[in-house]
């Protein structure tokens, strides 16, 4: 019998084991947001939820349900211009460009941080020696705001937090990570039937990233494209590629943990 990891589905008595076993608790967390026309809007929690799954099922634990919540922060000029808009002075968030048809949902980051509070303090008071989440989105304040909640709470309570963030690169793949991009569309594509890429043109005309909200982890090294195209166009995802991705982020997520623990 495969043993159960979703802590929805669990009995009491299946959850005192498993934290007899393994007092192990996973916390997967994403916010409901824009990766261009063809991928949904949950892409981001999906993944960190197939990775925390998968994790458990290799090394113990159990798994909470998804949390759909991030954060993000305006754009600076730099990171705009990389981004290829002319005016730099606009009031941009995340990726919430002014041609995206619907904005992305967003939570302030104090919001963000005292969500997530509760949600720890919850798991600290069930017990769990260790509390790690599981974040399938990279903006770069809320990874700050995570490592030091987990340091906090490592320090003042009796449970260890750890933080991690999906998006290694498997071997044998040549795109890049990013938003939106080859990559990410085709995770979306392997953990979901949602994905619709004729909601791109047919042509082979580049995706500029301005136009379509999506990017490739260069261009947010600043480091673009000469005509600030997406390296990775969307238009070449498949499940299979996908699939890699998926198998290579649980691989070296438990091997991370592995070492932590």
């Amino acid at each position: 019998m495969t043993r159960t990891v979703r802590f929805e589905h669990m009995r009491p008595g299946e959850i005192l084991a498993e934290k007899a076993r393994k007092s192990l608790a996973f916390l997967p967390i994403g916010p409901l947001e824009w990766h261009g026309p063809a991928m949904p809007f949950g892409t981001d929690p999906m993944i960190a939820e197939y990775i925390a799954l998968g994790t458990a099922k290799e090394i113990g634990g159990v798994v909470l349900p998804t949390v759909y919540i991030g954060t993000e922060r305006e754009r600076g000029a730099d990171m705009l211009d990389a981004m290829g808009f002319e005016d730099t002075s606009q009031y941009i968030v995340g990726q919430d460009f002014p041609a995206n048809t619907v904005k992305s949902l967003y939570f302030k980051e104090d919001i963000f941080c005292t969500i997530l509070r509760a949600w720890l303090d919850l798991l600290v008071r069930q017990g769990y020696e260790t509390i790690v989440i599981i974040s399938g989105h990279g903006a770069e304040n809320q990874g700050a705001a995570l490592e030091r909640m987990a340091r906090e709470y490592s320090c003042e309570t009796d449970s260890r937090v750890i933080a991690l963030t999906a998006g290694p690169m498997p071997d044998g793949l040549t795109e890049e990570l990013g938003h939106g991009n080859c990559a990410e569309c085709s995770m979306a594509m392997f953990l979901s039937d949602d994905v619709d890429l004729s909601t791109y043109p047919a042509d082979q005309e580049r995706l500029k990233s301005n136009a379509w909200g999506i990017n490739d982890v260069f261009t947010f090294m600043l480091q673009p494209n000469e005509d600030k195209t997406v390296r990775g166009d969307p238009r070449t995802a498949t499940a299979e590629k996908g699939k890699r991705y998926m198998e290579c982020a649980v691989r070296t997520i438990v091997e991370k943990l592995k070492e932590i623990l």
